[in-house]
């Protein structure tokens, strides 16, 4: 089966009837080894900054936050073979897996589950219990619950950030040849990604630049401008792969 939004396989609605003695028990981001980006909310855009090159992608006619966490089609540089995530901060997508927010009826939100996960521990014999016997919700599930829920929040919010970045012509294509050494591989082409041209913003409007700081944009902004400068650890870690 297909993937569904990048690291889900098959999404469904949590159910005390259906899931009433399932746990789950995320033990590794080896779902996830696959991933050269993952999708950020506007909110950890400034911690995440510290560690991963963050850019933007087009999405339809809109535009959404990345973290880079490679450079060659799938290879994820930053999580290990043990399935660890080597920086300190991990995104909040990948925090969440199994359960994401979908539309339920009259627009509804239902908080599902990736019931084919390797997660999901469906006779309860370890990790977190989703439901008690009576079919009411862990206290587990409820953090789970408001954490997605909250997570769709803030995904509007950077939705909005980037609307506001497109508004004002900021974003331009980024495409780079990345030098790694060695025999193999030794240039990479970067492509498809977005970021900020410093030129267009330092020609806006004290209108629209009062107007960004108001909203803490500029913030966002110059915290991905700095982020960039993290592309090089990437750099260095797929040459130590080329040479090993």
């Amino acid at each position: 089966m297909a993937k569904q939004l990048m690291i889900y396989d098959n999404i469904q609605p949590l159910s005390s009837d259906a899931h009433r003695n399932w746990s789950v028990a995320v033990e590794s981001y080896q779902f996830a080894s696959n991933l050269i980006s993952v999708p950020l909310v506007s909110s950890e855009i400034i911690t995440a900054a510290q560690e991963f090159p963050i850019v933007f992608s087009k999405s339809g006619n809109d535009f959404i936050p990345l973290a880079i966490m490679g450079l060659r089609e799938g290879e994820n540089l930053l999580i290990n073979e043990e399935g660890r995530m080597t920086t300190r901060y991990t995104p909040a997508f990948l925090r969440r897996y199994p359960f994401m927010v979908g539309a339920g009826k009259d627009d509804n939100k239902l908080v599902g589950v990736d019931v084919d996960s390797s997660a999901i521990v469906q006779d309860g014999s370890r990790g977190q219990r989703l439901f008690t016997e009576d079919g009411e919700q862990t206290p587990f599930l409820k953090e789970v619950i408001e954490f997605v829920k909250d997570y769709q929040y803030r995904t509007d919010i950077a939705n909005v950030f980037c609307r506001r970045l497109m508004d004002l012509e900021l974003l331009e294509p980024m495409t780079a040849n990345v030098n790694v050494g060695g025999k193999e591989g030794a240039n990479i082409s970067l492509s498809g990604f977005y970021v900020v041209n410093r030129e267009k913003l330092k020609a806006l409007s004290n209108e629209n630049v009062l107007d960004l700081f108001k909203k803490d944009g500029l913030e966002l902004i110059y915290a991905h401008l700095a982020s960039l400068n993290n592309m090089s650890a990437l750099t260095q870690k797929v040459a130590e792969k080329i040479r090993s």
